[in-house]
């Protein structure tokens, strides 16, 4: 086979098995790698649904603790 064909068919084969982006609630419980996925999707050092996914997670967290500080003003 031709070498650039076996690079490119070891590739495709990488590239298929990657693991499935961390949800929304794996984020929420984990909230400092939610923070450091944030971070590292800001700098471009990470991309894709674990960016979107983190970024739910971290808002959802800061609206938590939003309603938290508001209910305790009762």
């Amino acid at each position: 086979m031709n070498a650039r064909l076996v690079s490119a068919l070891a590739l495709l084969t990488l590239a298929a098995c990657s693991p499935e982006p961390r949800s929304t609630s794996y984020f929420e419980a984990h909230a400092d790698e939610a923070a450091q996925v944030v971070a590292d999707c800001k700098s471009g050092a990470h991309r894709g649904q674990e960016c979107v996914n983190a970024q739910a997670a971290v808002a959802s967290a800061r609206r938590d603790a939003r309603m938290d500080a508001y209910r305790k003003g009762f």
